[in-house]
């Protein structure tokens, strides 16, 4: 089934506009059905391109739990997969027969994956290897030295504020540069994150000043991190976390052809390890340890954005759940990974359409109101 989906894809023309609007059945074949097998085909849609995986793929025990029944909420027809998670197991799941999804099924976690870049930059400041956030790219990154994120503090472009992408909504600009890290259209087989981010010849605006939602950042955040590690963000993260809190042990991310991680996106697991990802997180607060520490300092300054109630920490979003600012990684369509530590839940969401039947799940308060009612 999913191979012949894959086949099919290869006639589809690709975009990979980050911020491409368009609806559910494009969401499906551009940014899901291609990822089940990339991992084997290295190949997206016609394109080839370069990847890491890590671990053996296996055909675990599915998961089917309903102690708790939330079909009122989670019964959308957009929906592929929704789990909760409370006090450390699954209260509920449910999977999408129809697309054939179940708890083995690997999911392109789309801007999510931003997160997991994030965790890689607290594990190095943890660890020792970056000294502060406020200690500008350049430090770390001799690569970056000659590109416009030299002067930058890690910390700004942690929290999308560096100020070097433009704001002005120039998709052209920014399909170009998604293209050049991919390696796709007439990049393919050159993929390189550096020459990328290179288009952007100065900076737009003062850092620290203004938060814009972008691609750029991320990519300079792991430039930053190859080069300091001579490791990809992508190793990091599974050898420092994804280990730590999966028995699955496989995961793939998209790589430029040097094997710098391309983090604006494209990490690729299970959806239960996804949310196993979110209660790795949570626990990594409760517990207060140096990266639990780094990801409340995300929350508590984290800066205003165009979301209307909505802030921006480090790499992840800040939404307000039961009164309080609460850690949510977000996705295209209506992907959500909601960390509440106050009731011990993590709610992961992955619909292809953010138009639910629950309401559209970015407008102010709908997230926070289903938040609210599974706990």
């Amino acid at each position: 089934m999913f191979k012949f989906i894959i086949s099919t894809v290869i006639f589809i023309s690709y975009s990979f506009v980050s911020s491409a609007d368009h609806g559910p059945k494009k969401m499906w074949k551009r940014q899901i059905a291609p990822y089940f097998e990339v991992h084997e085909t290295k190949m997206l849609g016609p394109f080839k391109i370069n990847i890491h995986s890590y671990g053996e793929k296996l055909n675990n025990e599915l998961i089917n739990v309903k102690k708790n029944n939330y079909n009122n909420i989670f019964k959308d027809k957009h929906n592929l997969v929704a789990l909760v998670r409370k006090n450390n197991e699954f209260v509920y799941t449910r999977f999408n027969k129809k697309k054939n999804m179940d708890s083995n099924t690997l999911i392109h976690g789309m801007s999510m994956s931003k997160t997991a870049l994030a965790t890689s930059i607290g594990i190095l400041l943890c660890n020792g290897e970056i000294e502060s956030l406020d200690d500008e790219l350049g430090k770390y990154s001799p690569l970056l030295v000659k590109t416009p994120f030299s002067k930058i503090s890690i910390k700004n472009t942690l929290q999308m504020n560096s100020g070097v992408e433009p704001i002005q909504r120039d998709y052209k600009l920014r399909r170009k540069m998604n293209q050049m890290a991919m390696g796709i259209r007439k990049y393919e087989g050159k993929a390189n994150m550096l020459k990328a981010i290179s288009i952007l010849k100065g900076n737009d605006r003062k850092q620290g000043t203004k938060h814009f939602y972008n691609s750029s950042d991320p990519f300079a955040l792991s430039i930053m991190i190859s080069d300091l590690t001579s490791k990809p963000a992508s190793e990091i993260f599974y050898d420092n976390a994804f280990k730590k809190f999966t028995t699955n042990k496989f995961m793939h991310w998209v790589s430029d052809k040097k094997g710098i991680t391309v983090a604006q996106a494209r990490l690729t697991m299970t959806a239960v390890d996804w949310a196993n990802f979110g209660q790795f997180v949570h626990d990594e607060m409760i517990n207060e340890t140096c990266l639990g520490k780094f990801y409340h300092d995300g929350i508590k300054n984290a800066v205003e954005s165009k979301r209307d109630g909505i802030k921006y920490g480090y790499q992840f979003w800040v939404y307000e759940v039961n009164g309080e600012p609460t850690l949510t990684m977000t996705g295209h369509g209506g992907f959500f990974n909601i960390v509440n530590t106050t009731n011990n839940t993590i709610l992961t969401i992955f619909s292809v359409d953010e138009n639910y039947k629950y309401g559209n799940l970015f407008s102010k308060g709908v997230i926070s109101k289903i938040a609210n009612e599974i706990n």
